[in-house]
């Protein structure tokens, strides 16, 4: 990437745009047109995080209720007020 594209590109970064429009480097026309031309990559996503974290493991919420214990074994909550 050349150093005027990483300039460019950090006007429209969508985390400094604001900044850049109030500074008057950048326009909101100009930073709506930026968005419009921007491809749609949505197919190559995954939601909620990459392909390897994908469990087919239907049962996980089985499992964590396993992991809690049951209502008889909590302690009772302790009165450290000094009565």
């Amino acid at each position: 990437m050349a150093r005027e594209d990483a300039k460019t590109s950090r006007l429209y970064d969508r985390r400094t745009v604001d900044r850049s429009i109030k500074k008057g480097l950048l326009t909101r026309k100009d930073y709506e047109k930026h968005l419009k031309s921007l491809d749609d990559v949505a197919e190559k996503g995954v939601y909620g995080g990459s392909v390897d974290d994908v469990d087919d493991d239907d049962d996980d919420l089985d499992d964590a209720a396993d992991d809690v214990a049951p209502a008889d074994d909590v302690a009772p909550p302790t009165n450290n007020q000094g009565h």
